[in-house]
């Protein structure tokens, strides 16, 4: 995967892998809130555009309208709804929920997210066992070459 993810938008996806499921108030909960608006939500809009967190909410992804799940109407959709019961309102766009509330929604972790997070994992592994690896052949190629000339005399 080409996307290249930082703090925030790691710890979303770890909280979602540890947990299985989290409502859209708890994930809020999680997002800094820099601008106190819309625009804090587009890490996590980000996220579920990239199909790495399941929006059950979000139907077919085919539908003829492409606007429909773009970054930005993400984004404003979760932070007016991240504290709404019912009905969520931003600009001209709005949301409603008969028989649950819009902050309750759940969303999971997809086996996009999963595999992400699972070679985020293994690539740290990797960079562990080649910097152990480099320092080990450096102490040791030093040694050697210390005691190269007095190792060479005694086999003489």
């Amino acid at each position: 995967m080409a996307i290249a993810m930082k703090g925030h938008a790691i710890k979303i996806l770890k909280m979602l892998e540890k947990h299985g499921e989290l409502t859209l108030e708890e994930i809020s909960k999680y997002i800094p809130k820099k601008h106190q608006d819309h625009r804090d939500f587009y890490i996590f809009a980000s996220l579920v555009s990239s199909k790495m967190i399941d929006d059950d909410l979000l139907t077919n992804q085919n539908n003829s309208n492409p606007d429909k799940y773009k970054e930005q109407i993400l984004a404003r959709k979760y932070f007016a709804c991240s504290s709404a019961d019912q009905h969520a309102e931003f600009g001209a766009l709005s949301w409603s929920c008969h028989g649950g509330s819009l902050k309750g929604q759940t969303f999971a972790l997809t086996g996009n997210g999963s595999l992400y997070l699972s070679e985020r994992r293994a690539k740290r592994t990797e960079r562990i066992f080649v910097l152990f690896s480099g320092v080990f052949v450096g102490i040791v190629v030093a040694f050697i070459s210390a005691n190269f000339e007095t190792f060479f005399k005694a086999c003489s």
